[in-house]
């Protein structure tokens, strides 16, 4: 027969327990962890002013990693020319990274990117100096191509003739270590284009390409960069205030009706602020030509923009924009642009004339 329970000399009631009253701020002081949370004020890099007009934001957000994507051709990459600009006219330093090859320093200049060219007395070569950080594909391939990034480990072999979309992150990380030994005292921002024209390590080393493994590995290399390290800078204990620029060329899944981003899918979700250039099914462009005695030439592209995701200031705007030799331009102040850069362009007719007409011709199918 089971024996019953005893009784607590109580009478069986469980001696209360002493609670000492629960302070938060005292527990966050105790363990280290009571400090200022607040983020800076919110800045920009300003854009130009057809920019605005267009989607009635100033610029790229600082502290936030931003996208413009589009169809090729579309306009997209003039932002970061005007983005380079922008961080010299706010003082900024610029780090940009050019895989596709199509970077144009006459462009760069025309949309107000400042820089000198000086001649290597050693070498003859010509190099462009100024506020900024230019890195080629090259560049980047010279710097890291004795690394194996499967092994983490940094070998005295060439292992690969090719730039890789991991040499770019290690690159990224390591300007923001120079910057967290006061090496660098400006606010950083890493202007990348173009997002997919970039293999990852494993396609370079298996001599072929593939949009998961290259997705997979953009995804695994800049998960520290897009979640922590740059977007951490926002907090206002941080010092300096970086951001992360991509442009990235989109393509059309015929089968669903949507686009898709060639390099993949990883940096779609991430950025706070996308930017869509074009339509959505369908390029929608307009090409602006001068046209004077026979003679034409195309100086520029007329182009839909919106605000596609705006997790900054909550903005989301469409409009229309004209991508010019000389940055972004009001598409009803043409006639300006014509009036102020009449001596550019026609020098680029082959034309003794002394005036030029513009027009506007559609690039393919339209959408509303």
């Amino acid at each position: 027969m089971a024996k019953k329970p005893q009784k607590n000399s109580d009478g069986g009631k469980k001696p209360p327990i002493n609670k000492k009253p629960f302070n938060p701020d005292e527990f966050k002081d105790d363990e280290g962890l009571n400090r200022d949370v607040r983020n800076k004020e919110l800045t920009w890099i300003p854009l130009s002013e057809a920019f605005h007009d267009a989607l009635k934001v100033p610029g790229i957000p600082k502290g936030y990693f931003t996208s413009f994507r589009g169809y090729s051709n579309t306009g997209k990459s003039t932002a970061i020319y005007e983005g380079v600009a922008g961080c010299q006219k706010i003082g900024d330093f610029p780090v940009i990274f050019e895989t596709e090859g199509n970077w144009n320093w006459e462009h760069a200049r025309n949309c107000g990117v400042q820089y000198e060219e000086v001649i290597d007395e050693e070498t003859g070569e010509i190099k462009q100096k100024g506020n900024f950080l230019f890195m080629s594909g090259d560049d980047l391939l010279k710097r890291y191509e004795t690394f194996d990034y499967s092994s983490t480990k940094n070998g005295t072999k060439k292992l690969r003739h090719e730039v890789v979309v991991e040499d770019i992150a290690n690159f990224m990380n390591y300007i923001l270590d120079k910057q967290d030994e006061g090496k660098i005292t400006r606010d950083i921002a890493f202007f990348w284009d173009s997002v997919g024209s970039v293999n990852c390590f494993k396609g370079a080393m298996s001599n072929s390409s593939n949009n998961q493994w290259t997705a997979g590995a953009i995804g695994a290399c800049f998960k520290s960069l897009i979640y922590g390290r740059i977007p951490n800078t926002k907090r206002i204990d941080m010092p300096y205030t970086n951001s992360f620029v991509i442009v990235q060329q989109v393509w059309l899944d015929n089968e669903n009706k949507v686009i898709k981003h060639k390099g993949g899918e990883a940096f779609f979700s991430a950025p706070r602020m996308i930017f869509h250039f074009g339509g959505i099914l369908s390029h929608s462009t307009n090409k602006l030509k001068a046209k004077s005695g026979g003679e034409e030439f195309q100086f520029g592209t007329e182009t839909k923009i919106r605000c596609e995701k705006n997790h900054v200031n909550g903005v989301e705007q469409k409009g229309v924009i004209a991508s010019t030799p000389h940055g972004y331009w009001n598409p009803d102040k043409i006639e300006d642009y014509k009036r102020i850069h009449k001596d550019y362009i026609m020098k680029h007719l082959n034309t003794t004339m002394d005036d030029f007409d513009i027009t506007k011709e559609p690039d393919g199918p339209q959408e509303d």
